[in-house]
């Protein structure tokens, strides 16, 4: 038989004495305070970390840019005692700078970028004067590198399913990481795929080229997920695992080590640049809200195919001078 329910903050004793009897005593329990945990008092680099992710701009983060943003700022907790008002620029230099020597530039830079985020929010709420890690010239080397299309070639020999495919669909549509990731067969109709970027927000709607028409046909027919991209047991495959996966496919292939998903993203904004499209058709793809960005992806066709003109440009001028230069002898 179930025991009645106790009163809450009462309890209840049995004893038994020597004859048999069976006493009960019941008496007041007062419940136990709860710890509570304290605040981070003062001016502390803690304190300021706490508040600035309780403010309004925090909770505006996409779950993406929280998770790396917390990331970013993780090397902070073993020093959040200090106060906000001691920092000064060469010390967060010197911190970015053991980030990188430890994770490589591109960490770095992503560190020094988060805390200047981060004490700008500081200086716009009164904790500080001045931001003290405005415009930290970022380190060479801290991006991520654009595949070639002898990587490319190589990755497509080489590398097994799912990697392989993955490959396939990041070349062809110029997507990132994350939004590869989340594309499901409802994206595709009509010989489009419509998709919104997790990152910007962006609704694209691009053109499936006839290569990756054919490729995602024949995954269709073996697929048993809503999702293009999954696991050899058909399970969706999430962006973190698909950076571990591609890391594993790039050290058995002996690719270089630098090369990853972003680097792809990358390829695919050059091979438009290569078959003549402007900066701002580029973008209509890649989803940029900068041109800048995407004139950094494309430099180097851009300077190829640009040198190529200028060079065409000058042979034919200078025929036409020296023409003129040999009448008017």
């Amino acid at each position: 038989m179930k025991s009645p329910a106790k009163p809450a903050g009462r309890r209840t004793v049995r004893k038994t004495l020597a004859d048999g009897t069976v006493k009960e005593y019941t008496y007041s329990r007062a419940a136990k305070p709860k710890a509570r945990q304290a605040e981070p008092a003062g001016d502390t680099l803690r304190a300021l970390i706490a508040a600035y992710e309780r403010s309004p701009e925090w909770a505006a983060l996409k779950p993406r840019t929280v998770k790396g943003r917390l990331i970013a700022l993780r090397p902070l907790a073993s020093i959040g005692q200090l106060r906000v008002t001691e920092w000064r620029r060469r010390d967060i230099m010197l911190l970015r700078d053991a980030i990188a020597m430890a994770r490589g530039p591109a960490a770095g830079n992503v560190f020094a970028r988060s805390v200047s985020t981060l004490f700008a929010w500081a200086r716009d709420r009164g904790w500080i004067e001045h931001n003290p890690a405005d415009r930290i010239k970022a380190l060479p080397g801290g991006a991520f590198p654009t595949w070639t299309e002898a990587d490319l070639a190589h990755a497509l020999r080489t590398f097994s399913e799912p990697a392989r495919r993955a490959i396939v669909l990041a070349v062809h549509t110029g997507q990132r990481r994350g939004d590869l990731t989340q594309l499901r067969w409802s994206n595709i109709a009509g010989g489009v795929l419509r998709l919104r970027q997790e990152k910007t927000g962006a609704a694209l709607a691009l053109p499936i080229h006839p290569n990756l028409a054919r490729e995602l046909a024949a995954w269709r027919a073996q697929s048993t997920c809503e999702f293009i991209l999954t696991h050899a047991d058909g399970s969706p495959l999430g962006g973190d695992r698909l950076t571990m996966l591609i890391l594993r496919e790039r050290r058995a292939a002996g690719m270089r080590e630098s090369l990853n998903m972003h680097g792809l993203r990358k390829l695919a904004a050059v091979r438009l640049a290569d078959a003549g499209c402007s900066a701002h058709e580029i973008a209509a793809v890649t989803g940029h809200k900068t041109l800048a960005e995407v004139s950094r992806y494309t430099a180097a066709a851009d300077q190829e195919r640009l040198a190529a003109s200028a060079g065409n440009r000058l042979a034919t001028g200078q025929a036409s001078t020296g023409r003129k230069r040999h009448k008017s002898a």
